[in-house]
């Protein structure tokens, strides 16, 4: 198997994830804001496939994280966080 080194990236809003590069998604942890929200991951920017949704809800005010199993979900046009009501997202990524 070979080993990739994982990165991450911290949001307050959306945005791309390691610019448009090929990566997998590995996991993520986030804070919502006390509203109901989303964490929608989108294969290559803001009108891309999702390829991973999250419901955030308003009990959803301390920090959440979420680990993939397996190597993770590739994004092959890189990854693009689209959030909603989330006040920090960190997403780590190989």
């Amino acid at each position: 198997m070979q080993q990739t080194d994982v990165k991450s990236q911290h949001l307050t809003a959306s945005g791309n994830i390691a610019g448009l590069a090929r990566n997998r998604f590995k996991s993520l942890s986030y804070r919502g804001s006390g509203l109901d929200g989303y964490v929608r991951l989108r294969n290559g920017g803001s009108s891309g496939e999702i390829l991973c949704e999250l419901d955030v809800g308003t009990s959803d005010t301390f920090t959440i994280y979420v680990l993939l199993p397996g190597e993770g979900i590739l994004f092959p046009n890189g990854i693009y966080a689209d959030i909603s009501n989330v006040s920090a997202l960190t997403v780590f990524y190989g």
